[in-house]
């Protein structure tokens, strides 16, 4: 069922008050079995939605989204050695996350945030060959937000995704981490990241201490070779305080997106084909928030299906 479908189900079509379009809040939304594979098949009937603990009535949109992708990747000196990896990787991201439908633009950031390919602008694999090495800093922050800006202006038909590929920190950026929570809280864009090492005794040996595929890193996230079932333990464990967090966690887990790491070129095209199965593995449950309840807004998703776990957004900003 279309999306704008719930304008009709939530307002009598013989009252004449409304006069601006409906909001709507999105909640991509997977589920796991107890064996941690994903479960198909499900009904809006399968489903409850809270907000503030109140339930909401949403749709269930049936049909696969098409994604518009913003990919922001740092090309500061710090990266240099991965940045070839990240050369080839616009066929995978046409491939296996973008797909026939879907669309992407290319942000890369050093000392300065450069829009490499807007969304209706060129091809990506020619966009991504392009990427070099560049200056010293690492405006994640600032790049990330003009992603935002891009998505921002995309139809609400298609999925926003933001996908990073870097190291989990920032350097000069002038926007903060709180803002681009926020805006990517309202305007229902799902953060992905794909971490790179960066270059610390501390970080070294954490990573070194992962023990398998599905293992996490204290830093947040696993490695890009694991199989999205394995993702399932993760996703569905209570998360650590966000304030000793690192930012691709804190941003990833505000909007129900995944991190991975990777050091390869074969487990970075594996980390772009795990977030690829998890935008056609979700659930696209939307509703009309509350407009009179400005402020940030907690969501609960649960299933009437014995022994499985939904894994989605915490909440949500309305202003």
């Amino acid at each position: 069922m279309h999306w704008l479908a719930i304008a009709a189900l939530l307002a009598d079509p013989q009252m004449q008050v409304i006069r601006v379009p409906v909001r709507l809040v999105t909640v991509p939304t997977l589920v796991f079995a107890s064996d941690g594979k994903c479960v198909a098949g499900l009904e809006a009937r399968d489903f409850q939605v809270f907000d503030e603990g109140r339930p909401r009535p949403f749709i269930l949109d049936t049909e696969y989204l098409p994604p518009s992708v913003a990919v922001v990747v740092q090309v500061s000196a710090q990266v240099g050695k991965y940045l070839p990896f990240v050369a080839k990787a616009g066929s995978a991201v046409e491939d296996l996350l973008v797909g026939e439908t879907g669309e992407a633009a290319l942000i890369t950031y050093d000392d300065f945030v450069t829009v490499q390919k807007e969304f209706d602008g060129g091809e990506t694999r020619a966009a991504f060959r392009k990427i070099s090495e560049g200056g010293k800093r690492a405006r994640m922050i600032d790049a990330a937000l003009a992603g935002v800006d891009l998505l921002r202006k995309q139809p609400a038909t298609r999925s926003r995704v933001l996908l990073l590929i870097g190291q989990a920190m920032d350097r000069g950026s002038q926007g903060n981490l709180e803002s681009l929570r926020e805006q990517a809280e309202r305007e229902n864009v799902a953060i992905f990241a794909m971490a790179l090492p960066q270059f610390n005794k501390t970080f070294v040996e954490d990573t070194f201490a992962l023990e398998g595929p599905s293992q996490p890193s204290d830093r947040g996230g696993f490695k890009a070779s694991t199989d999205l079932s394995r993702l399932a333990p993760a996703l569905t464990h209570a998360a650590a305080a966000e304030a000793k967090a690192d930012p691709f966690t804190v941003l990833t887990r505000a909007t129900g997106g995944t991190q991975l790491h990777f050091r390869t070129q074969r487990a970075l095209e594996d980390a772009v084909g795990i977030v690829g199965t998890e935008l056609r593995s979700v659930y696209t449950l939307s509703f009309a928030p509350d407009s009179t309840q400005k402020g940030y807004h907690n969501i609960r998703v649960e299933v009437n299906i014995p022994g499985a776990t939904p894994y989605a957004r915490p909440g949500y900003r309305l202003e």
